[in-house]
Formats: structure tokens, sequence, C-alpha cells
């Protein structure tokens, strides 16, 4: 194993990559999807290292990677962050006090149904099918990385596995009976992802159905963290808040709707996106598995070495950022003094090249919605410890992060 987090060698592991690129930590998943989950799985969809992922990734990347894709959904995520809002006004305390991360881990989940299953599950009202996907997903979390590095061999045996097994089944129906349902009501004229995989796959194709499962795996507890940890660094910088809040004002007004054209212009709450995650990143990196004999830093990396790549030291370097521990968004704005000027590949959070995250312009999407909605309504205020990040399958906030909502 090599582990790297200098820019110009994650570079050159990124250029090693192949048609398949392979990541360790997915052949757990590809190992349960094949065999004890087959019936299921007639594809394993992105979350593997075989065909099957070159197949179902060349037929999806073009829908999910334009920008159009999210954007048709611009209007579904501004209610779903609203109902955020609203339900933050009806949990906090009396002193105005609340710890979101519970409540960002629903809206994400809410935002998931509504593209990759089309339909809106109760997960911020806590009802009905999006109440029993988030405990599903609890208990998925907390059993995640006791499996990845498990020998494959060994795995089927042990009550970890079964469990895991089990809780993937409960959501693999879930999400089927949804997805069916929307596959149904297509219509040649709808622009949904659902619509759009339909048409480029097929209705009786399992992708559409395997992109909404893959998205419930993977887009979950990413968005969830990305959007706390958001919500801690506005808290806790009222003068980047300010200044994100004036420029929301600006564009739409204190409580404006969002349109196409105001969120183009919207360069300040893009920053503030970019920033947050370069300080604390929803997962530590990403990796590789050598697909053939690779130099890295002059050394000779032999095919088959899993190679580790650690974003999270590369964007906090501070031979990349200046002073890296202050939340700066100036950084990523053109023309300003701030302005970064690291390598490429010194903060790369949603990964690079083949591999990159499939869903990540509706990820950006829920985070700027939930953004511009919160700070429309509320001021922010955290005087709490800093929050670090816990790394496991995904980073979570390492205390509770206990900001004060106060009305606007």
């Amino acid at each position: 194993m090599v582990i790297i987090f200098r820019p110009e060698d994650v570079k050159a592991m990124y250029a090693g990559d192949g048609k398949m690129p392979k990541l360790p930590g997915f052949d757990m998943f590809s190992f349960i999807r094949k065999t004890s989950m087959k019936d299921r799985y007639t594809t394993a969809g992105l979350i593997n290292n075989t065909e099957d992922w070159y197949e179902v990734r060349h037929k999806v990347q073009q829908d999910m990677m334009r920008p159009k894709s999210a954007l048709y959904y611009l209007t579904e995520m501004e209610e779903i962050a609203i109902e955020l809002a609203d339900k933050i006004q009806e949990v906090k305390g009396k002193d105005g006090m609340l710890d979101p991360y519970a409540l960002v881990q629903e809206y994400a989940l809410e935002a998931v149904g509504c593209v990759f299953m089309g339909a809106r599950l109760g997960a911020l009202k806590g009802v009905g099918d999006g109440k029993q996907l988030i405990e599903i997903l609890t208990k998925l979390m907390a059993i995640t990385m006791d499996l990845i590095f498990l020998p494959k061999l060994l795995a089927p045996f042990l009550p970890s596995y079964k469990k895991f097994v089990k809780y993937q089944e409960e959501a693999f129906d879930i999400c089927k009976k949804h997805v069916d349902e929307a596959i149904a009501k297509v219509k040649d004229t709808d622009d949904t992802v659902i619509a759009k995989l339909v048409r480029k796959c097929g209705k009786d194709s399992a992708i559409p159905l395997i992109m909404g499962i893959d998205a419930l795996q993977v887009g979950i507890d990413t968005t969830g963290t990305s959007a706390a940890f958001l919500l801690y660094h506005l808290a806790d910088n009222p003068d980047k808040q300010e200044l994100l809040y004036q420029e929301i004002c600006d564009i739409i007004g204190p409580e404006g709707k969002m349109t196409e054209s105001a969120l183009a212009k919207m360069k300040y709450m893009k920053a503030c996106q970019i920033e947050s995650q370069r300080i604390l990143p929803a997962t530590f990196g990403t990796s590789r598995r050598a697909e053939t004999d690779i130099v890295i830093a002059g050394y000779q990396i032999p095919k088959g070495t899993s190679v580790i790549r650690v974003g999270s030291t590369s964007s906090n370097d501070p031979t990349s950022f200046l002073n890296p521990e202050k939340f700066l968004p100036e950084r990523w704005l053109r023309g300003c003094p701030e302005r970064h000027s690291a390598h490429s590949f010194a903060n790369i959070p949603w990964g690079h090249g083949a591999r990159a995250c499939i869903g990540q312009r509706f990820a950006k999407l829920e985070l700027y919605m939930m953004m511009v909605k919160l700070v429309q309504k509320y001021r922010m205020e955290y005087t709490g410890e800093e929050v670090g990040g816990l790394t496991q399958f995904v980073t979570i906030p390492d205390k509770p992060i206990n900001i004060k909502f106060i009305h606007r």
C-alpha cells in the first residue's frame, strides 16, 4: 500500500487510469451484489470494479454530468430546502440551539428520492419510507467499515455481513417500489433523470433502479456530511455568512425564489461551498489499484498495489493554501487578492477522471439551495469548540455542531 498527498503525485496516480479504474474499497460491495444479492442485482451498478461498472457508467455519464439535468430539479430542490428551514424552526430549542446533522441527512435523502426515485419519501416529515430508509442507512453505516477490508471468503459467515445484506435488501426493495412507479409514469416528453435513463437504457433495463440504489448508498451520507460542515463554517464565520446573505439579497432578495440565471450569478455562495469542502471534505480521499507498473515521486509502484490519496491532507497543506485552517471563500474568486495559486490536484473533493462522483451536479445543487434558504431565514451562530472530521466510510463531525438559529 502506498499513501500519497502531494498534488503532483496525485496527478501521477490518476494518469495511470485505464478504461476501468479499480477502487480497492469497492471489492466487497461487488462481491455482495454478485453473490448474496444476485437475485436483485442483474447488474452490479457503479459501486464495483467489473465490466458492469463500465457499461453502466458509459450509458449514464452524459445525462448525469450535464448541468441541465440537475437544474431541471431547481424548483423541487428549493421546495425541499424550504421544508428543511421550516423543520429547523419547529425542532430547535427555545434558545434557538440545534445540531442540524440529522436534519441535513434527512434533507439529502429527500433530495435523492426526488431525483432518482421520482418520489417525495417523507424523510423530513419523519414518516413512511423516508423514515424507514433513514433508520436502515444508519444501521448500514455502523457496520460498513467492518466489512470493507474483510477477506471475501470469510465475510459471509460473519453476523455483521448477514445484517449488512439484510439491510441492503430492505433498502433495495423500498427503492424498487418507487422507481417502478416512476418508470410506469414516464412520458416521451419528460426530462427527469429516470425518463432519460429509460430512454437510454430501455424500460426493462435494471440501470434506472440500480442508479437509485447507488445514489441512496453513496449520496446521502456524503451530501449530508458536507451540508453539516458547510453550516458549521458559515455559523463559525459570521462575517463570511453576512457577505453571503448580502449576495443573496442583491440577486434574489431576502425572500426571493431561485432561478437558473440567479444561481449562475451567485459566485460567493459557490465559493463558500468549495471552501467548506476544502477544509472538511466528506471523504478523506480515494484510492486506486495500480493497473500497470507506475512511477510516483521517483518510486516504482508495482502493478496491483493499492495507492491511497489522502485528499484531506492535500487540501489543508499550507504549501498549497496559505493559512489553510481559515475559512476563506475568497480563495476561489477570480480577481480577489486572496485567490489561491494551488496545483489543480490540491483540492479535488469529487474525485477525478472516469471515477469522479457522477452525482456531483445534483449534490452541489442540494448544497446551494440549502445555503440560500437557510441564510435567507436565519442568522446562524456557533460558539463551541472547533469541529473536525472523524474518518469512517464517510467523514462525519467529530462532535455535535450546536448552532444557534436566529430568525432574521
